[in-house]
């Protein structure tokens, strides 16, 4: 018999290697679902999560012409399974992500304003 349809036993050190492989996986979701959680419960994880949306710039334009689309695509896909964790969560995970971008969007605006504002009263100097 090849070495490749070898059958396996799902006992004894087999077994117990994926008992702790299943168990570790199970942890260390529960884990990343509640730091998410945790995240998008702050105004401020909304915000630093927004951030780094914007730095992997899943929403923007990747394709360059040359050798930094693949860059860019992998900095995206980040962003992308970032999204992925968050939707993963149901309706609580789009609402808070819905709520992230509202707060993100009147920063910025309110940014605007502001800068506006400042290049105006220091056009003497």
């Amino acid at each position: 018999m090849s070495e490749q349809f070898k059958y396996k036993s799902n006992t004894g050190e087999d077994r117990k290697q994926a008992l702790l492989t299943e168990y570790m996986v199970r942890e260390q979701a529960r884990r990343d679902k509640e730091a998410l959680l945790d995240l998008l419960g702050s105004e401020s994880g909304r915000w630093f999560l927004m951030r780094m949306l914007d730095v992997t710039k899943v929403n923007s334009m990747c394709f360059t012409g040359n050798s930094k689309t693949f860059y860019n695509e992998g900095r995206r896909d980040v962003g992308l399974g970032i999204i992925k964790s968050i939707l993963a969560l149901g309706l609580q995970g789009i609402g808070l992500k819905q709520q992230a971008e509202m707060e993100y969007a009147e920063f910025q605006l309110k940014l605007q304003e502001l800068a506006v504002e400042y290049v105006d009263n220091n056009k003497e100097e």
